[in-house]
């Protein structure tokens, strides 16, 4: 019974700290078929910082409304994206749906990405 009440205490603070914002987090993505991983760590402050292979890539900022992010970043001359965001596996894997992107490229890479949720005290 003790454990139980720790476990819901814990999980009562984690979600006090988080917010609504399930984002907020590091997030990995498998493997490429060139063998390249990409890493994003969106931020509670609203910024988001991406790595391929641990160097850095992108970085901007982000908002989050119900299941909507929309985000600008230092590629695309500063125009904003729209994207779905698409949780399973109970939130710890996302993908993004394109909403409004006139950003081909960036749009393209977002689409085929997937990510799982990476958790705290995992190697980084």
């Amino acid at each position: 019974m003790i454990k139980l009440l720790l476990v819901a205490l814990s999980l009562n603070v984690l979600t006090s700290f988080l917010g609504d914002n399930k984002l907020v987090g590091k997030w990995e993505s498998p493997p490429s078929p060139k063998g390249n991983i990409t890493i994003v760590h969106f931020k509670a402050d609203g910024s988001f910082e991406g790595f391929v292979n641990r160097k850095p890539f992108v970085s901007g900022h982000y908002a989050v409304e119900k299941d909507l992010l929309k985000f600008t970043d230092n590629g695309c001359d500063g125009r904003q994206g729209t994207y779905q965001l698409v949780f399973s596996n109970y939130g710890d894997s996302l993908r993004f749906r394109p909403l409004e992107d006139s950003c081909g490229e960036r749009k393209e890479g977002m689409s085929k990405l997937v990510v799982g949720r990476k958790r705290i005290g995992g190697n980084e």
